[in-house]
């Protein structure tokens, strides 16, 4: 029984500690040309898409945005508190980063930050 006991404490350790990982620390396994599945693999799935647009000639942009758990942010508050945004172009990740990370180029996709006045 006691063998039972430890077998359900490692297991349970083992699952606390993979879903307190941070984006902070599975942002270094991304590369540029990822697509959506290879990006889902690495850092898991968004807290919630950002933005999307398709435009006219059928390419497409998307932004997911990964946020810390409020798990890992007890744990870690002091290193890994970061929110990432990762920019797709056409199913490819093309850019990473902090929100307002790559503003001021004319060719990157820009933060947009919305008119909270009319939520």
């Amino acid at each position: 029984m006691n063998k039972l006991y430890l077998v359900t404490a490692c297991v349970l350790l083992m699952t606390l500690t993979q879903g307190c990982s941070t984006p902070s620390q599975r942002i270094g396994g991304l590369r540029l040309g990822m697509t959506p599945d290879e990006v889902l693999d690495e850092m898991g799935r968004p807290y919630a898409v950002r933005s999307a647009k398709l435009f006219r000639d059928g390419s497409f942009q998307e932004v997911w945005e990964y946020i810390p758990s409020i798990f890992s942010v007890a744990l870690f508050a002091d290193r890994y508190d970061k929110i990432y945004w990762v920019y797709f172009d056409d199913g490819r990740l093309v850019q990473w980063g902090e929100p307002g990370d790559f503003t001021g180029e004319e060719d990157m996709v820009l933060e947009h930050i919305p008119d909270r006045r009319t939520r």
